[in-house]
Order: structure tokens, then sequence, then C-alpha cells
């Protein structure tokens, strides 16, 4: 997934497994590209090969930000994808969402 934000007001300082991938043991792989200049990020979250798939809802990623300034920035997660154990691509849908720093 892509995720995208002001870097003026928010900082990520971590990325951490959100638990639903790894609800059968299974370990997961947390890749991570940030580029702070522009506030984006893209995550990719993967099980091992061979792993069974999961059902259910739950968080995928949890992203923790640092607030660096006063303002409001969007906080927008597109691009995102999800494939099933057979390796077919799933839709995904987005979000925006706005983040206010007092």
């Amino acid at each position: 997934l892509q995720v995208s934000y002001d870097p003026k007001v928010l900082q990520v300082v971590n990325v951490s497994n959100g638990g639903i991938l790894s609800q059968d043991g299974q370990a997961v792989t947390l890749l991570h590209r940030e580029d702070e200049t522009t506030g984006t990020m893209q995550i990719t979250a993967t099980r091992p090969p061979g792993a069974n798939g999961v059902s259910g809802g739950g968080a995928v990623v949890t992203l923790t930000f640092l607030a660096k300034g006063v303002g409001q920035s969007t906080l927008t997660i597109s691009r995102g994808g999800a494939r099933d154990p057979s390796m077919q691509a799933m839709p995904v849908a987005g979000a925006v969402g706005t983040v206010t720093v007092q």
C-alpha cells in the first residue's frame, strides 16, 4: 500500500505488524520505503511462501506518527493491494482521513 501525509506536520516513527496476517502464528515480513521530503511511504506486508490465506477483519499494519508541527495533515492510504493464496489480485479500498495537531 501507499501512504501519504504532510511531512511538515507528521513524521513516521514506526511501522509494525497489525496482527491479522500473523493470527495463525505465521511470520510476517514488513518492508517499507519512505520519502520524508514528500511524505509518501510504500509498505509491503507478506506471509511466507506457501502459507494459507487468512480470513476475518483486523489491521494489516500499524503506523505510529510523531507530531512535528501544528496544523492539519491529510492521511491517505492508496494503491492498496492484496493477493489470495493462489497469488491472484484482490481489490482493496483506500481511505482518507485528516489529522489535526494543536
